[in-house]
Order: C-alpha cells, then sequence, then structure tokens
C-alpha cells in the first residue's frame, strides 16, 4: 500500500471526561492508551479487513506465489537435505509497493533497501495517521520494533557491500530509520527474541513510557519476503506443519505454518491522551516479560515460566482473571507447544477462581500464519478489534480439540462461531494476548476496552458548516483519501462533523496535492468528497 495512497482515516478525537478502568473517574497512573493502529496482513490489507477475516474463520494461507520464488525448484517431500517440505504460507501482497519520494529516499536506493523496512515505515506512518497525530509527530516519541530476520538479505547477498544495500539491510535501521524520517528524539530501537519479538518491544514502549522516558511511542512488528532459505531453515528444524495448515489446539495440529504482517500501534499514556482528546482503540493494563530458564532442549518450552509470567502481568495490571473474557493464546499448532501453554495458563489462573470454561481462548495463527517475530503485535490487534466491536471471534481449524487438553478443566474454551462478548457485574471487557519466543522469552499483556467517553458539546466543534481538508502525495492519492472520507462521513452523526473536521484538518501532515470541501450535513459533505473521489 503506497504512501502515496493513505489508509482509511481515523475516526475523529472525541472529548469529553473519561471512566476509569474500573468504572472510577479516573484513569490508572500506568494504564498506557493505544491512540493508532495499523496493519497489513495475508488476504487482508488492513485491520478492517482482518476483522472481516477473522469472524469468517477464514484460512488465508496459500501456495508460494510464483512472483516470489519457484516452489517447485525447492520441494522434496521426503525432506532430504535443501529441500523444504512445506509449499503453503501466508503471503503478503504488494511487497515491491512503495512511494520513495515520500520516504525521502531515492529510487536507486530503496531499490536495496529490505522490504521489511520499506513497509515498516509505512505502517508507522498509517498509524500515526489513525492517530490522528501524521500532522506534528511529538519529537519525544519513542520506536520500538520487533523484527527477527533479514530474508532480503538472503537474496542480495552478494551486493550488500553497496551502502544502501548494508544499512537498508541491518535490522538496527529498522527503528533507526523511522525516527530519522519523523525526527523523533526518544529511545530507537530493534528487539529481537524471535516469536516474542513485537510483544517484548511493546512491554518495553510501555515501561519507557511510564518512566518518563519517552511522551508517545511506536511499537511495531515486521516479518515480510519470506525467502527459500528461511523456509530450508524451517525444514531442517521440523518445525514447519507438513501439511501446510494451521490447527492451533486441533488435535491434527503438526505444526506451524509461517506468514508474513507489518504491524504498528501508537501508544500514549492514558491519562495524557483523554487530556489531548485523542481517541482512544484499548488500553494496556500490565504487561511482563520473563525467560524459560534451563529445560531439556533450548527450544522447549517451560510451563512454569508461562505460568509465573501470566501472573506477573496480572499483577501488574492490577486485576483478576474472572474478568477477563478473552485470551489471545501464542497458539502456534504444535502437538506439544498447545497442551503446554493452556496449563501454564491454568495453573495461573486457579490461584484466582475455580470456575471452568468462562474465558474464551484462541490464536489468529489458524487464520493467517505464525507472523514470527510480528505475531505478538497481530494478537493484539485482534484482541483490539474484539473489544471494540463486543464480539468474540470464531477459533478457525478446530475440528477436535487436542486430546492433550481437557477444556472442561480448564478456565477455557474454543469459540466455534462469533460470540457476543456482553460486560460482566459493571467492569469494562478485558484480554490477554500471550506470545513466547523459541529462544524462551515469554511476554504476557493484559489489555481493556477503552473508557466510555460520552459527546461532548465543545462549542469550537459545533458549527452550521464544516471544512474538510484532504491531502495526498499526487492526485490519485487526494481521490483515494476523499474516497476513504467519503465512506466515514456518510455514516458520521451531522452533530460529529466538528471531530471529523477537526481531525482531517490538524491530525495528518499537509501535502504537496491537496483539496477542500465544505458543507452543513454528513450528505453534503460525503457528496462533495464522492466527487473529488471521481475527479470531479
Amino acid at each position: 500500500r503506497p504512501a502515496a495512497a493513505p489508509a482509511v482515516p481515523a475516526a475523529a478525537r472525541t472529548t469529553g471526561p473519561a471512566a476509569g478502568p474500573d468504572g472510577g473517574d479516573r484513569p490508572g497512573r500506568h494504564d498506557i492508551a493505544v491512540i493508532g493502529v495499523d496493519g497489513v496482513f495475508p488476504n487482508a490489507a488492513d485491520t478492517g479487513e482482518l476483522w472481516r477475516v477473522l469472524l469468517d474463520g477464514e484460512d488465508c494461507l496459500s501456495e508460494v506465489p510464483a512472483s516470489r520464488w519457484d516452489i517447485d525448484a525447492y520441494y522434496g517431500a521426503e525432506g532430504r537435505p535443501g529441500t523444504v517440505y512445506l509449499r503453503r504460507a501466508g503471503f503478503v501482497d504488494g511487497l515491491a509497493d512503495f512511494d520513495p519520494g515520500f520516504f525521502r529516499l531515492s529510487p536507486a536506493e530503496a531499490e536495496w533497501i529490505d522490504p521489511q523496512q520499506r513497509h515498516l515505515i509505512q505502517s508507522v506512518w498509517h498509524a500515526l495517521e489513525d492517530a490522528g497525530r501524521a500532522g506534528e509527530p511529538d519529537r519525544s516519541t519513542g520506536v520500538f520494533v520487533g523484527a527477527s530476520y533479514q530474508h532480503y538479505r538472503d537474496v542480495v547477498v552478494d551486493d550488500v557491500v553497496q551502502t544502501a544495500a548494508g544499512l537498508g539491510n541491518h535490522n538496527a535501521i529498522l527503528a533507526n530509520r523511522v525516527s530519522w524520517f519523523l525526527d523523533l528524539h526518544g529511545p530507537s530501537m530493534t528487539v529481537d527474541t524471535l516469536c516474542s519479538s513485537s510483544l517484548v518491544a511493546l512491554h518495553t514502549a510501555v515501561r519507557s513510557l511510564r518512566d518518563g522516558e519517552c511522551e508517545q511511542a511506536v511499537v511495531a512488528g515486521v516479518h515480510l519476503g519470506m525467502s527459500p532459505q528461511y523456509f530450508q531453515l524451517g525444514s531442517r528444524l521440523r518445525s514447519f506443519s507438513p501439511t501446510g495448515r494451521s490447527r492451533a489446539f486441533d488435535a491434527a495440529a503438526d505444526g506451524f505454518v509461517p506468514g508474513e504482517g507489518v504491524v504498528s500501534v501508537v501508544l500514549k499514556p492514558l491519562e495524557a491522551a483523554l487530556r489531548d482528546r485523542d481517541r482512544v482503540r484499548g488500553v494496556i493494563r500490565g504487561t511482563a516479560v520473563n525467560h524459560g530458564g534451563r529445560t531439556s532442549g533450548l527450544t522447549v518450552p517451560n510451563g512454569a515460566a508461562q505460568q509465573e509470567v501470566v501472573l506477573a502481568a496480572l499483577a501488574d495490571a492490577g486485576v483478576t482473571p474472572e474478568s477477563i473474557g478473552l485470551v489471545e493464546a501464542h497458539g502456534t499448532g504444535t502437538g506439544l507447544g498447545d497442551p503446554i501453554e493452556v496449563e501454564g495458563l491454568t495453573r495461573a489462573w486457579r490461584r484466582f477462581t475455580a470456575r471452568s470454561q468462562f474465558c474464551a481462548l484462541g490464536s489468529l495463527k489458524s487464520n493467517i500464519g505464525h507472523l514470527e517475530p510480528a505475531a505478538g503485535l497481530a494478537g493484539l490487534v485482534k484482541v483490539l478489534l474484539a473489544l471494540e466491536h463486543g464480539i468474540v471471534p470464531p477459533t478457525a481449524n478446530v475440528t477436535r480439540p487436542n486430546d492433550h487438553i481437557r477444556f472442561e478443566g480448564t478456565p477455557f474454551h474454543l469459540a466455534d462461531r462469533p460470540l457476543a462478548w456482553p460486560r460482566t457485574d459493571g467492569l469494562p471487557r478485558r484480554a490477554a494476548v500471550s506470545a513466547f519466543g523459541m529462544g524462551g522469552v515469554n511476554a504476557h499483556v493484559v489489555v481493556e476496552e477503552a473508557p466510555h467517553r460520552p459527546a461532548s458539546d465543545d462549542p469550537g466543534l459545533a458549527q452550521d458548516s464544516h471544512l474538510v481538508r484532504v491531502g495526498g502525495a499526487d492526485e490519485a492519492a487526494v481521490r483515494a483519501l476523499a474516497a476513504a472520507y467519503a465512506d466515514q462521513v456518510a455514516a458520521t452523526p451531522d452533530d460529529r462533523l466538528g471531530h471529523v473536521a477537526f481531525t482531517a484538518n490538524t491530525g495528518r501532515a499537509a501535502q504537496r496535492h491537496r483539496v477542500a470541501v465544505h458543507g452543513s450535513t454528513a450528505r453534503e459533505l460525503a457528496d462533495r468528497l464522492g466527487d473529488v473521489a471521481a475527479g470531479r
């Protein structure tokens, strides 16, 4: 998705006081708001399409596209050295799409830059637009990126001596390029703990915000451009599913299937977000990270350590498990790992409750594959969408639960269809997300829905006519953004148009090509934006 074709615009910032996490009138001192979200996933170009995939229980895995590389040249079902036994994975479309001029890169330099760097900076920009904060990003913003692999370097290995290729294929530069482009002065780091990288990056960002190292944070995870060498490595380790199906918690689970994706979120202390009238997408209540220590093997998970990281995150959040309605598990779809994870969760939760099967358990890896370093943040996006919609999406590809998991004796159940998610006991909806690295680094996060915020009677937004400005790097981008705004404005009540106009005019950076329309009603504004989109 080129930067010249901006993402669907953010909903307008809202105004007014907020209810606290447990029904009080003030947010917790350590609570962190998620104010912007962006993501690109297999068969889902944005988070709206991801929600459709989740509700439909869609399997988005497919055979390696011929445009990437010739799978037949590497495939060998019997697993001979140098061959791969996996033909399917989750692939992102448009890997070559990029607007170098927008991001101050020459076309020649951009050609040598890892697609992970290109799409990461693009996703961060869209997340800031979703937050209504792309106009003037706060210089005290920190950047925290979860990433592990350098697939593109496998392809251009003979050319990495070139300066552009060297810097463009170094994972440390992933975060640094974002900070450079946006002129951000906060912490800037890439975190690599393999499968838990992006959730550990989130934990690090939350701590940085709480400690006052930065006033705003961008957290991202990226895994793009899977190479034949990566497939060869996974095949040598016998990590992949030989059937090419991701079946978390199913009796037929036989290994994970990798997937691609890039995810970005914008974080801010909740008190500051409410003060600044940002749109809050969800609240990070607690996080924790640990390591499994010595086990029977470096890659063998430790259920006791997983239990400990869950308890630590609950303590950091100050909540009990009975208030949690959904756990987005690590759930890679392995016969060994899935039962260990459920056992660790159950032991932790049994410290607080003897109730059974009151909380849904799921893993979007069954839909889009295992995004490895980006998997934890992808799970967070799934949870944020479920909290916003008040719906628990189904767990895909479960025909018969894993024989080693007796769900009736646990606090968990697997949803086989979309389920309504009501609030209970006057508390907000809450969820949790897990990510466990292959090397033993575990992360767990407790998330809460956005606080209720009544409509404001802000006199500055109550006008008879509203002006909405849209802009882009070229005319095509202006038309694309106008079309997106037309759809949103058409669904906006007339008394909320002031919020949409405010965010459009102040929360997006002014671009070289721009146009403004005005109107008194949503219908009038939507029609005029539609005219711009159609080139009229």
